[in-house]
């Protein structure tokens, strides 16, 4: 490829080729090809970065999905996956309130609340589901006995 179209390429005007001398072009063709390979090697940096994040991410999440599974599993704290960021901090925490508690299981209030909305939001899917189920089936009555209140409504 000739230095005129390099030159366009690079994002120079036609006018401006012929106002230069053959060593200014070269200069200037040369300087946008640094540019390109600087910006291609902080690309791939980025790159590897985000791969690196995304890996450290899904250990962390295998390290709580192993918590789940068995309670041996000891949760890694941030710290331990970055020392170099958290230094010796010496800090206490107690994310399900579980190691204070023994072998007794008890979720944080914050938890709890969770739970018991997501326990009534089942519910009223379910008879809504059912309903719609009877609707299509010709049914007036499904043969419940209940009200077809929430569970938390009773």
């Amino acid at each position: 490829m000739g230095l005129y179209p390099a030159f366009l390429d690079a994002g120079y005007g036609p006018e401006y080729f012929w106002e230069l001398s053959l060593g200014e072009v070269s200069d200037l063709l040369e300087s946008y090809a640094r540019k390109k390979e600087h910006e291609q090697k902080k690309r791939e940096a980025e790159l590897k970065d985000q791969i690196m994040l995304l890996f450290n991410q899904a250990l962390q999440i295998g390290n709580v999905v192993g918590r789940l599974m068995d309670n041996k599993v000891a949760i890694r704290l941030p710290k331990e996956y970055y020392p170099e960021l958290f230094g010796n901090e010496e800090e206490k925490t107690n994310f399900t309130e579980q190691e204070d508690a023994g072998d007794k299981r008890k979720l944080s209030p914050e938890m709890e609340l969770h739970k018991a909305r997501m326990d009534d939001f089942i519910f009223r899917h379910n008879m809504a589901m059912r309903e719609r189920l009877a609707k299509e089936r010709g049914e007036e009555n499904s043969g419940r006995n209940d009200t077809g209140t929430a569970a938390s409504n009773h």
